[in-house]
């Protein structure tokens, strides 16, 4: 058998094991290219060949190229929870829930389908949702999480946010908003990724891999005042806000072509396809260091030593994903 034949015979075996535990069909993002009519005419900053929202104060971008990294994301969190769609156990009866962020939308829809009964709204500040196979019990609403939201107090089953880092400013206030609008007893689940880079053989301890890059890239997040790693102080901030039952799982995502077992390969597979130069650095890295004075060419001298850093034969580099789970008190145990 050639080289290239058994490539494409592990693609196929690493393609099947994506779909088998993340419920993913070729079916399921049919379309992907359907995209609001609305987003032909919003106004943008371009940032290193990415658009991004006018108003300067959300780092994530909106074009395809992101579109389709959210896709593959899900995908990959999906693995994560081994298939499910939350790392909370929900009540079959649940009624009302709200998605923050919900980029393309594919987990409000999904999550429709595996609870029918259930109102779902996906909110987000870019109209990328699909537009194609929404059921009729998912509404999308274009907004800033970070506004006040329409629904009444005490009025929300389970509240899910997702990869939102980038886009918050004062996550203590969000987290406040999302207990004022949970009923009591709701609940409540974030995810997030580390935004350190660690290597798995444990050869520099809990020290970052491309420690002169990542630094750069906090100094700039600070001076913009804009946090993409909360998941360390999230569970301060949850107590602050008076929820409870706070617990914290972290996940592994390995990169490159280190991984050894079926679970790991999978979820270095779905890696791959999204730590790519294109997809980690230009896309989440344009307005956040355009906006510090950076230039396309700064940014591009210093780039091949992380690349070179990342992808070192001795190194076994990995990200990890943290889920993040909380209750806001019932009645009678916050009386």
């Amino acid at each position: 058998m050639s080289r290239s034949s058994r490539k494409d015979e592990m693609g196929a075996a690493e393609q099947h094991e994506v779909e088998r535990t993340t419920g993913d069909s070729s079916e399921s993002n049919s379309d992907t290219d359907a995209v609001d009519p609305r987003l032909e005419n919003m106004p943008f900053i371009e940032a290193f060949g990415h658009h991004y929202h006018i108003s300067g104060k959300i780092f994530l971008p909106f074009d395809e190229p992101e579109r389709k990294r959210l896709e593959v994301q899900h995908k990959l969190y999906r693995h994560c929870l081994d298939g499910a769609l939350t790392h909370t156990r929900l009540p079959l009866d649940i009624a009302q829930i709200v998605d923050l962020g919900t980029g393309t939308g594919v987990w409000a829809i999904e999550m429709a389908a595996r609870y029918p009964q259930a109102q779902i709204t996906g909110i987000d500040v870019y109209p990328i949702q699909r537009r194609n196979g929404v059921p009729p019990n998912v509404k999308f609403e274009i907004d800033d999480v970070e506004n006040p939201w329409k629904f009444p107090d005490n009025s929300i089953d389970f509240v899910h946010a997702r990869s939102i880092a980038g886009g918050v400013r004062d996550w203590p206030a969000l987290l406040r908003q999302v207990h004022q609008k949970l009923k009591p007893g709701g609940l409540f689940e974030m995810t997030e990724i580390a935004l350190n880079i660690l290597d798995f053989d444990g050869k520099f301890a809990e020290a970052d891999l491309c420690p002169e890059f990542l630094q750069i890239f906090r100094d700039l997040c600070d001076k913009v005042g804009m946090d993409f790693n909360p998941s360390p102080h999230v569970p301060e901030w949850l107590v602050d806000a008076d929820f409870e039952k706070i617990v914290q799982r972290s996940e592994i995502l390995p990169a490159g072509s280190w991984a050894q077992d079926e679970k790991m390969k999978t979820r270095q597979s779905l890696m791959n396809q999204i730590t790519t130069e294109h997809y980690v650095l230009d896309n989440h890295c344009g307005l956040l260091f355009k906006s510090c004075g950076w230039t396309k060419e700064q940014f591009d001298a210093i780039v091949p030593t992380f690349w070179q850093e990342v992808q070192a034969a001795n190194i076994r580099p990995y990200i990890t994903a943290v889920f993040t789970t909380a209750r806001k008190p019932r009645r009678e145990e916050s009386a």
